[in-house]
């Protein structure tokens, strides 16, 4: 795999775990989630362990937006993080091997 491909699988993993942390910071300061909310004649609800917080329709839209973004982002940073994984490993071996060094055998000790 080239550095290209490489960087950009960092890259993306890196901005939806960046995206998750946003959602979370969020939630916080705006007092919870429209997933967990709820809307109630024509009142819209965020929540967060139990406790509803009042907003405006903008506001639980967006925060039903972000959380439905995770949907997308998460499995995505798993899958961009596994390739990523895989890729540092196969450039390890590949350093090990070109040292001259095989992996699992000890060096003789004569």
């Amino acid at each position: 795999m080239s550095d290209l491909r490489y960087r950009g699988l960092l890259i993306v993993c890196g901005l939806c775990l960046l995206n998750f942390v946003a959602f979370v910071t969020g939630a916080f300061a705006i007092g919870g989630d429209a997933v967990n909310g709820k809307i109630v004649a024509g009142h819209f609800y965020l929540a967060n362990h139990g406790k509803l917080t009042e907003v405006g329709e903008a506001m639980y839209a967006y925060s039903l937006w972000h959380a439905r973004s995770l949907f997308v982002t998460h499995p995505l940073a798993m899958l961009t993080g596994y390739l990523a994984k895989l890729e540092q490993q196969a450039r390890k071996a590949a350093r090990r091997s070109s040292d001259g060094r095989q992996a699992g055998i000890l060096p003789n000790s004569t």
